[in-house]
């Protein structure tokens, strides 16, 4: 009634709790349709339609679509993202991103020529209502974020047709 489990047993179980996760990979001309979720890393090559959740990394490819709304632990995005997307920790966007939707994240790197529009709600107030927004070509230089409001763009469009 109580013995003791066969090695047979003990060596499963300590086998099956000690495997890393394997990366889920949505390769490129794949294309998903629905909710999509994952315990581990997930990389996108391919297309996703719905919604998509990891509680690990979510790497997004050059040539990955994203229509859904996105929530990751990390994420990490070369392609374009439709949707809001929502990062835990750190969000990386590389010189070919490209998000349309508004972004939840505790931190954000962005390369010059990564393109954002919607709002960003970024650092430890991440959850008030305290909101940039930014629409067209967002850039960074050595040491600062540069961004244009609609405001500001269309001023400027206003003073160069003059």
């Amino acid at each position: 009634m109580f013995s003791k489990p066969s090695q047979r047993e003990s060596a499963y179980s300590s086998e099956s709790s000690a495997a890393p996760l394997a990366a889920t990979v949505i390769a490129k001309g794949v294309k998903v349709e629905g909710d999509f979720a994952s315990e581990g890393d997930v990389v996108i090559e391919g297309q996703v339609n719905g919604s998509l959740s990891t509680s690990g990394r979510l790497t997004v490819g050059n040539d990955a679509v994203i229509k859904a709304n996105v929530k990751a632990s990390e994420a990490h995005v070369s392609g374009t993202i439709e949707g809001n997307t929502t990062v835990e920790h750190a969000l990386e966007l590389s010189a070919s991103a490209r998000i349309v939707g508004d972004i939840v994240a505790q931190t954000i790197s962005v390369e010059a020529g990564a393109a954002i529009e919607g709002k960003m709600n970024i650092g430890e107030q991440a959850g008030s209502s305290s909101v940039g927004r930014t629409n067209g070509k967002a850039s960074v230089g050595k040491n600062a974020f540069q961004s244009k409001s609609k405001e500001e763009s269309s001023e400027e469009d206003d003073e160069e047709e003059s």
